[in-house]
């Protein structure tokens, strides 16, 4: 009962040593023989506080929360204590972990997942169920060993954790699903000399073949030996409720899945694996409400597919298709409200589109985009507003819970009227979203994106000089043209304290540059990656400076003067301006790989192929 082991793992960890016979009891004959072996091997550490037998069944207890920034990660890895207890010495780790199954899904399909993890030059092979999550808190059975190498089951040593996976694979061959790769910050949680749990704060990286699909940061709290539920629970009070974290109930093995086309997923698992979307729901709670139903998505698209023969005028509807099923897939979820990240990836499918237009709209007539192009502008205005309050209500919470116990509300005032303000943008939003102006721009905006040559603008290969159309012809010239209007920048920023408003500039075409290298990507070299991760820095660190000037600006409007009447909008004001100082000052460091050689260099490599 301490160790929250539910009736049903007893049961189950019964049938499974009745099914295998394993060594410890061959053969449990009823349920209290299955009581007694499962509480035998899964209480083993917990009696002996030793690690358990080599491939037995232990039983993984924990809470998983979602970090929501890069400042919230190093305050947690900065922290001395959490609820009441100690927290240890820090070790980190690099993971790489390697998922597997049958072609058909065997192992998923009886319960489980196979994992293979390195570290270093250490292997360990393990066998999770998927176990279950209630009130936040994830149990899962799991079996290991260790291995010599990256090995199929048949070659791993003898014990438990070999039997089963070679009666759920039956021996036929393992093929990779997905890879993990995560650095690991590991620390102890102490009372006097009980160690209750561990903290991992994870970087994680999501590997679909050669692609990184996904990106996150992750913070898991593994009940250990000696720590008690209560424990686990106390500590999952404070991270909800003190540090603001989210709860996650899916593992990084079902997030993952996540990921994959749903018609690759076995049938019947497919609603465990993938959560319900915010469009099925808001569907349902619809037709149960009378309120307005929501179609379901169209199927995300992996990639646009350009082609370097593509004409311009095509490889710029398969772009504009690609981010149109982006803006539709997370249409739902902006509605729903839940997340605000739903409402962040449709506004970004806004601004690549409407970069998108810019770099192709020439080879479009100007007639068939115009109303395109308008509705677009008014849909990213409209989201935007909704969003830019969201940032920055995130950042003067994340502010106040920097602050001692004592001043963390002396900004709930200011927090109260974003709030307000947002629920009237929001209003608004909703509105247009359910306005005839938004339905006829999806309808037109779906056919012309789904419509071959629809709105192109004819090329004759017959008469006259001919004119450039083909992906491999304007391409680099789109490229350099960009490069060359960042870098004219130069002189304009490269001087001491540049003005804000040049530095804003610079980050605009920053983004069109980056955007204009990602739409093209797929036809470019390998080495154009490294090119747009430079570009992407100065972006990003010029977008954080903008952001700070932004809210100098909602303060000062808000309290009516720079500094402001009250002592706590002083402090955040002055905190703001101290960013905005800090980035100034270092922005010189951001900016000098973009304009140097070995970026020219990088660029041509990447732009040769074509």
């Amino acid at each position: 009962q301490q160790r929250g082991i539910h009736a049903w793992d007893y049961i189950m960890a019964g049938k499974r040593c009745k099914e295998y016979e394993f060594p410890e009891k061959p053969c449990c004959q009823n349920a209290q023989d299955m009581v007694y072996w499962s509480q035998h091997t899964l209480s083993h550490r917990s009696r002996t506080g030793s690690q358990p037998m080599e491939g037995a069944l232990t039983l993984e207890i924990e809470a998983k929360f979602s970090v929501p920034d890069e400042k919230t990660f190093q305050r947690l890895l900065e922290a001395e204590a959490l609820a009441g207890f100690e927290l240890g010495p820090l070790t980190v780790a690099r993971l790489y972990d390697l998922y597997l199954d049958t072609p058909d899904w065997a192992i998923l399909r009886q319960g489980y997942a196979l994992r293979i993890r390195r570290q270093a030059d250490r292997y360990r092979a393990t066998i999770k169920g998927l176990g279950s999550a209630e009130a936040g808190i994830h149990r899962r059975a799991e079996y290991e060993t260790d291995l010599p190498a990256l090995l199929p089951p048949d070659e791993w040593p003898p014990c438990a954790a070999r039997d089963l996976a070679l009666r759920l694979c039956d021996r036929a061959p393992l093929e990779q699903l997905f890879a993990l790769e995560q650095t690991r910050h590991s620390r102890p949680l102490r009372e006097g000399g009980r160690d209750v749990a561990t903290l991992a704060l994870d970087r994680v990286r999501v590997r679909l073949g050669d692609r990184v699909a996904d990106s996150y940061l992750e913070l898991e709290v593994e009940l250990e030996p000696k720590g008690q539920m209560a424990d686990l629970e106390a500590i999952r009070a404070v991270l909800l409720n003190t540090w603001g974290l989210r709860g996650r109930r899916r593992s990084k093995f079902e997030r993952a899945l996540a990921l994959f086309e749903p018609d690759r997923l076995p049938a019947e698992l497919r609603d465990r694996l993938v959560p319900p979307s915010p469009e099925r729901r808001l569907a349902v709670e619809g037709a149960a409400g009378g309120a307005k139903v929501v179609p379901p998505p169209v199927m995300l698209l992996k990639e646009p597919g350009l082609q370097a023969d593509d004409p311009m005028s095509e490889a710029g509807r398969k772009t504009l298709r690609f981010h149109f099923r982006r803006l539709l897939y997370h249409e739902p979820g902006t509605r729903l409200g839940e997340d605000s990240e739903a409402l962040h990836d449709m506004r970004v499918a806004t601004r690549r589109m409407r970069a998108a237009f810019r770099v192709f709209g020439d080879y479009f007539k100007p007639s068939a985009i115009a109303g395109q192009r308008k509705d677009l502008k008014r849909t990213g205005r409209v989201l935007g507003a909704v969003r830019d309050l969201d940032v920055f209500q995130e950042r003067v919470t994340a502010y106040c819970r920097s602050l001692p116990q004592a001043e963390q509300h002396s900004l709930d005032g200011l927090l109260a009227e974003l709030a307000a303000r947002r629920q009237a943008a929001r209003q608004k939003m909703l509105a247009y979203l359910d306005g005839e102006r938004y339905a006829r721009f999806k309808e037109h905006m779906g056919q012309f994106v789904e419509t071959e040559g629809l709105g192109s603008r004819s090329v004759s290969l017959d008469e006259g000089d001919p004119h450039p159309f083909r992906v491999r012809h304007v391409a680099p010239v789109v490229l350099y043209e960009r490069l060359a209007v960042v870098r004219a920048y130069d002189e304009w920023v490269s001087v001491p304290d540049p003005p804000l408003k040049r530095l804003h500039s610079l980050r605009i075409a920053c983004k069109h540059l980056r955007y204009a290298l990602e739409f093209f990507q797929e036809v470019l070299g390998p080495d154009i990656r490294a090119p747009i991760k430079t570009v992407v820095a100065v972006q990003d660190h010029l977008g954080s400076l903008q952001d700070a000037v932004v809210a100098c600006r909602i303060l000062e409007d808000y309290a009516g003067g720079a500094a402001g009447r009250d002592p706590g909008l002083d402090a955040y004001w002055q905190a703001q301006q101290a960013t905005i100082r800090h980035l100034v000052d270092t922005f010189p460091q951001v900016w000098e790989p973009l304009k140097g050689p070995a970026f020219s260099e990088m660029m041509a490599q990447g732009i040769k192929v074509l």
